[in-house]
């Protein structure tokens, strides 16, 4: 809670960024770059199940047992995620960045099967005690500047996540559980267009991810080793920057693969979603000049609009960026 607390204090003395659409310029050898995001997830009890339909999120989270539909009740969840990312320029050409999160999932359950057996008794309770609050999982990036002109910008690079989170429970053996303690590696490659106007920018990202075998717990508390599914992402973006007036949106899209199950049943996903972002800022003007203390403030909204075994999520993301 103290250093939630502290990241707050930070994030109201800094000019208030948002990493959603990510535009990448070129860091100087030695500069250092600050983000700051605040990203709140209101309460939510939908999902998108199996066949691609909206439905109640325990039906997402009970998806592999067959008496599901005979649980009454609802599940609720809420989400903050208050995200630190420093850069740093290593090179003319190499970046390195780390993202840091502090996370709280609060869950609410009504949930009742009143002719279950003890079994399904626990799996109700057990889901109904899930949550997180603390340092969410770690991730470091190492970036390339593949090639620079007036016209574009390429990057590509590796990633690795590490599995730092470790408060709560680390249960759930589906591709999207709530808890954190996930490890993979990856890589990203990240094309930016500037067309011959100034301000407007198009991007388009791709990222791997290799998820790595950990230890977990299911709803039953039986202790297994899981890996949830190898995922691919994608994103398009355009955004123009006009006298310090920002204004954006990027369409996402994410495949998961199926999780390595102990039952070995398949749960693969995917996503597709679209951000809506405005902002305010003097970053652009680093394209004409130099500047002594460079910033930007964003807010943005993101709305899920088709998926398959992923919870349906609406949220609001207000963040900072700020260079020294």
């Amino acid at each position: 809670m103290k250093h939630i607390k502290t990241l707050l204090f930070l994030l109201f003395l800094l000019p208030p960024t948002l990493p959603a659409i990510q535009l990448e310029n070129r860091m100087p050898e030695s500069v250092w770059q600050a983000e700051i995001s605040l990203k709140i997830v209101p309460l939510y009890s939908r999902a998108f199940n199996g066949y691609g339909e909206e439905a109640p999120l325990q039906n997402l989270m009970l998806w592999d047992r067959g008496w599901y539909d005979l649980v009454e009740g609802e599940l609720k969840r809420e989400e903050k995620w208050l995200e630190l990312k420093l850069a740093y320029g290593l090179t003319e050409d190499w970046v390195v960045e780390a993202m840091i999160p502090m996370v709280q999932k609060i869950q609410s359950s009504s949930l009742k099967f009143d002719s279950g057996t003890p079994e399904q008794q626990k799996v109700i309770s057990n889901l109904a005690s899930e949550e997180l609050n603390g340092l969410g999982d770690i991730n470091i990036q190492f970036g390339k500047d593949l090639s620079y002109s007036t016209t574009w910008h390429n990057r590509g690079g590796f990633t690795t996540r590490l599995p730092t989170g470790n408060k709560g429970k680390r249960r759930g053996i589906y591709s999207n559980s709530i808890g954190e303690g996930h490890g993979s590696v990856g890589a990203f490659i990240h094309v930016t267009w500037y067309p011959l106007v100034h301000g407007i920018r198009n991007g388009f990202r791709i990222e791997g991810k290799n998820e790595l075998t950990g230890e977990r717990e299911t709803l039953e508390g039986e202790k297994v080793y899981y890996s949830a599914g190898h995922r691919a992402d994608l994103y398009y973006s355009w955004s123009i920057e006009r006298q310090n007036i920002f204004a954006g949106t990027e369409l996402h899209f994410f495949q998961q693969s199926e999780s390595k199950l102990p039952t070995g049943k398949s749960n693969a996903s995917f996503l597709k979603e679209i951000n809506f972002e405005f902002g305010y800022g003097n970053l652009s003007e680093l394209e004409q000049k130099p500047l002594s203390y460079p910033w930007q403030v964003r807010l943005g909204y993101t709305r899920p609009f088709a998926g398959q075994n992923t919870p349906l999520i609406h949220r609001w993301e207000l963040s900072s960026t700020f260079l020294f």
